[in-house]
């Protein structure tokens, strides 16, 4: 749950105060999304690389982030509910 709050909340924080200022946070969203989105995470890290690649892999971890956390609760959901998930094909 920590992470999908930093994700939500550290856009503005970051554009403003850069990404170097919140290390931690950026490694720990990295680390989140290392195994479904490697290369925006690798960017993410790369301290070597500019502030701008960082900024955009931020982007593109958040958004798998929030992708992936929308998925699993869709399928929470329907496993509640007692319906699997179907597609109509016309």
């Amino acid at each position: 749950m920590s992470i999908q709050i930093t994700a939500n909340d550290l856009g503005p924080t970051l554009a403003e105060e850069g990404t170097a200022a919140h290390r931690e946070e950026v490694e720990r969203l990295a680390d989140a999304v290392r195994g479904f989105a490697p290369g925006a995470a690798a960017a993410l890290v790369d301290w070597a690389g500019t502030e701008i690649s960082r900024l955009r892999a931020w982007a593109v971890a958040r958004s798998a982030l929030m992708e992936r956390i929308a998925d699993t609760q869709a399928q929470a959901q329907a496993a509640a509910t007692g319906r699997g998930a179907f597609r109509l094909i016309a």
